[in-house]
């Protein structure tokens, strides 16, 4: 063919062939899928028709219709935000639960490093490791005198109560509620499982029921008094101790006033609002805190208040932990408003104990809810050892107040604001112990929690410095970047103040220890302030008083 023999001459300006040159092609042999230079096209009539074409055209429209249609669809299920803040909600099922980001935490290095951070424009603070167990950090100068100056007066202002009232009825009324007999009693307050209950084993377990700090000499002249301890050796048998009236044990315990010094703690102590439209002192302090811990701004933001505590002289406050072991079966009641769950307990977080010693205030297991005129953020009292019942939100479906318990303390960041004269110092008394071990902590007859009598057998204590800060993990990490077990070094506690005043203050940042129920309850917060508007929270800022207050320092 002449094809093959030699180029193909090119053609400048191919157009379509006409019917005519077809059929001459046709009957020169050539059929349509020869190498005509006439048909760039070199494929069969039938695709390259018209109505092929039309056929095509209209099956792309369809596709790009239905596209368009789906993607309105979703646009309008999701709710136009930038047109209507507060768009209708459509029925549909629960929408996927919203998830957060890992915790932040700091790293220790080693005792004694130092890094430079800026958390104000104008200086540079240095963080000093103080400890790795727990993770314990110091920073000097982290308030100004000005600003531990105003927060004192602002405390005066606001009014300080008590820290810690006795319950009466209440817990005894519990008490008598719990189902459990005597010998099963012992067996829980046997711990070492020897079948003789120890002194130091009665000590580890009886603050957790009313709130007074017993000693050994307690201990042994309450069993002389009841007629516990026949043979005087301080160490009671099962036979003795189910031969013991529990009711002669609450009546020796009410028939003694206990003073101050032998509470679990001795202060007074008041609530400072840190939130929107609190002074701008506070909320300076707030934003300085959010960027110590470099957590998320909700996170801390609805976390408790600031709490500021005086101790005179002879004020303490025993070794204690500021959160609770973390259980499956427990949920933060505060967060479980949100997440809509059910589970057998209910706690605050925080080391509820039995009774609460406080009227009007619920117990576990009780429905969480009062209605009543009450300011929300507005604390309510305390309980045994610090527990705290905080209104976090005025939920519709739950009354007029939502009375919810706070959650795990995360972190604690602790301010200094005067220079104490004699004591004060708070002791850490088995940072970096090798081990631990809660027995261990009473050894003949020296307990390493009484902040009274043995704080100088502590392994760290640190001086109170006007204006210094130290905060610490009261959790370890779970491996996924949330809470995990509670970090038992972080026992800490408040030596006796032996000359002067102490003024410290204190920031709780609170999460719970599930992911989910956390990110359920900032979701459903954030909702309750947009849909609010401008006057959402008026009643959140409880020192709005104190908003526009000149105090001369």
């Amino acid at each position: 063919m002449a094809a093959a023999a030699g180029p193909r001459p090119e053609v400048p300006n191919p157009q379509w062939a006409t019917p005519e040159h077809d059929q001459a092609q046709a009957a020169a042999g050539l059929g349509d899928c020869e190498d005509a230079p006439v048909r760039p096209l070199c494929k069969p009539r039938g695709i390259c028709s018209r109505a092929y074409f039309l056929v095509l055209m209209v099956f792309v429209h369809l596709y790009l219709g239905n596209v368009l249609a789906l993607l309105l669809f979703v646009h309008y299920s999701n709710g136009d935000e930038g047109s209507d803040p507060r768009p209708q909600r459509r029925a549909q099922g629960p929408s996927p639960a919203p998830t957060l980001g890992p915790l932040t935490r700091l790293e220790g290095i080693k005792v004694g490093h130092e890094r430079k951070v800026q958390l104000v424009a104008d200086r540079d603070h240095f963080i000093r490791t103080l400890s790795l167990k727990p993770l314990l950090f110091e920073i000097p100068g982290f308030l100004s005198d000005e600003e531990c100056r105003l927060i004192i007066h602002l405390a005066q202002m606001k009014g300080l109560q008590r820290s810690q009232i006795l319950p009466t009825e209440e817990y005894e009324e519990a008490m008598g509620t719990m189902q459990v007999s005597q010998l099963d009693l012992f067996r829980l307050l046997d711990q070492n499982r020897d079948g003789r209950l120890q002194l130091r084993e009665v000590l580890a377990q009886t603050r957790l029921g009313n709130g007074r700090w017993m000693t050994p000499e307690n201990i042994q002249e309450m069993y002389s008094a009841i007629k516990a301890d026949p043979d005087g050796d301080g160490v009671l048998s099962p036979q003795e101790f189910s031969d013991m009236d529990l009711r002669d044990f609450h009546k020796y315990m009410r028939s003694h006033k206990a003073e101050a010094s032998e509470l679990v703690r001795n202060s007074h102590h008041t609530w400072l609002y840190q939130g929107e439209g609190a002074h701008h002192v506070m909320r300076a302090i707030r934003q300085r805190v959010l960027r110590l811990t470099r957590l998320s701004p909700e996170i801390v933001e609805l976390s408790e208040p600031l709490q500021v505590v005086r101790y005179g002289e002879g004020g303490h406050y025993h070794a204690h932990v500021d959160s609770g072991p973390v259980y499956p079966e427990t949920v933060c009641s505060h967060t479980k408003l949100v997440a809509n769950e059910s589970v057998p307990f209910e706690t605050s977080c925080r080391q509820v104990p039995v009774t609460w010693g406080l009227p009007s205030t619920p117990r576990p297991s009780t429905t969480l809810t009062q209605a009543q005129s009450c300011p929300v953020g507005m604390p309510l009292g305390m309980g045994p050892g610090e527990h705290r019942v905080i209104l976090i939100s005025p939920l519709p479906q739950l009354g007029t107040c939502s009375i919810a318990l706070l959650p795990y303390s995360y972190m604690t960041v602790l301010f200094y604001l005067n220079n104490v004269t004699g004591g004060g110092e708070t002791v850490f008394p088995v940072a970096d112990n090798r081990t631990y071990d809660e027995m261990s902590l009473i050894q003949d007859d020296v307990d390493l929690r009484d902040t009274r009598r043995h704080c100088d057998k502590g392994n760290l204590r640190v001086k109170p410095r006007q204006g210094t800060a130290v905060f610490w993990y009261n959790y370890l990490p779970d491996g996924q970047g949330w809470v995990g077990d509670v970090d038992d070094y972080s026992l800490h506690g408040g030596c006796l103040v032996t000359r002067g005043t102490k003024w410290i203050a204190n920031n709780w940042i609170n999460v719970d220890p599930s992911r989910a129920r956390q990110a359920l309850f900032q979701q459903e917060m954030a909702r309750l302030a947009r849909e609010g508007g401008t006057d959402s929270q008026p009643e959140w800022a409880l020192d709005r008083a104190y908003r526009d207050a000149r105090v001369e320092l």
